[in-house]
């Protein structure tokens, strides 16, 4: 923990805090439809340079899952999860794009800190 970047731990308890507290269960649901949104591309990345590294067997099996597996997810997270809960509860719509946000915040600020870390 001591080594690890802030960003690192705080994805991580943003996550925590959404899943422990059922008040905030449209910012869960908003986290996770983003994060399932976004993720296809960086599988289908992941997949690619294992095979360019020549790590094509089970890390690449895996990666390349996800992406199929994640388009569903997607679509799942998004309209049946997300739109169902905004359906039945409006109230829950300021948290789900509030969880949404929390995921493409704290994954933007990570990003900038490792790639910072690393001198870029």
């Amino acid at each position: 923990v001591d080594d690890a970047l802030t960003e690192t731990l705080e994805m991580n308890n943003v996550n925590s805090l959404f899943g422990l507290h059922r008040r905030l269960r449209g910012a869960a649901m908003g986290h996770l439809a983003v994060f399932e949104m976004t993720s296809s591309i960086p599988s289908r990345k992941m997949t690619q340079g294992l095979e360019r590294l020549g790590l094509d067997g089970p890390m690449s099996l895996y990666y390349d899952e996800h992406v199929e597996a994640d388009a569903v997810h997607e679509q799942l997270a998004a309209r049946g999860i997300c739109g169902t809960l905004a359906e039945d509860e409006p109230d829950q719509v300021p948290e789900i794009l509030f969880g949404a946000f929390s995921c493409l915040d704290t994954e933007a600020r990570f990003a900038t800190a490792l790639l910072a870390s690393w001198g870029r």
